[in-house]
């Protein structure tokens, strides 16, 4: 069972979280967005921003759906909560040609509209369990809010932190190693 939330902790930890990923985005060199792979999967940066972004609009898909009526099919049409993996792939070929201003604008947007459903949604829509069939026996939507941003955010910043550190300590030279077996003083 997921811990228990409020409005004000989904919007603090969302805001905290993406002020780091906004500021390693603001660090990050133009030539890393699309040169680094930074997954098993081969993502590069800009992928796994798209990644971000797909992910929130399909949550504001969801929301939209529940408050019109309608039930979506979370996570995807045609993709079961198993096959994750696979979809995750999907939205990686669908994006992966998008524009670097493109997946960032995407991600902005996304991440605000979510925001404004976390700040305006009335409190019973926002942190009641299965208050739509999709949100699941134990989730909200302010779960499903804080997992979109906060929790996707933070994944995101370790996967940035971990390029900027590579990034930070240069090419890697090559012959600059010491032979093997060979002494400290024998390296003079």
């Amino acid at each position: 069972m997921p811990r228990a939330i409020t409005r004000s902790s989904v919007l603090a930890e969302a805001r905290a979280e993406h002020a780091a990923l906004e500021k390693l985005i603001s660090l990050t060199p133009k030539a890393a967005w699309t040169a680094t792979r930074v997954n098993s999967a081969g993502w590069s940066l800009k992928d796994v921003v798209a990644h971000l972004a797909d992910w929130s609009e399909r949550l504001l898909g969801w929301i939209d759906d529940g408050f019109e009526g309608r039930t979506p099919s979370p996570p995807g049409d045609g993709f079961t909560w198993r096959e994750t993996r696979e979809l995750n792939h999907a939205i990686f070929l669908k994006r992966r040609r998008h524009s670097l201003a493109r997946v960032l604008r995407d991600y902005r947007a996304a991440h605000a509209a979510l925001i404004r459903h976390a700040r305006t949604l009335d409190s019973k829509d926002l942190l009641k369990q299965r208050r739509f069939e999709w949100t699941g026996p134990s989730w909200s939507i302010g779960h499903h809010i804080r997992a979109a941003t906060a929790a996707h955010d933070r994944w995101a910043n370790k996967h940035f932190k971990k390029q900027l550190r590579l990034i930070e300590s240069g090419p890697v030279r090559t012959g600059t190693r010491p032979r093997a077996g060979a002494s400290a003083r024998s390296r003079r």
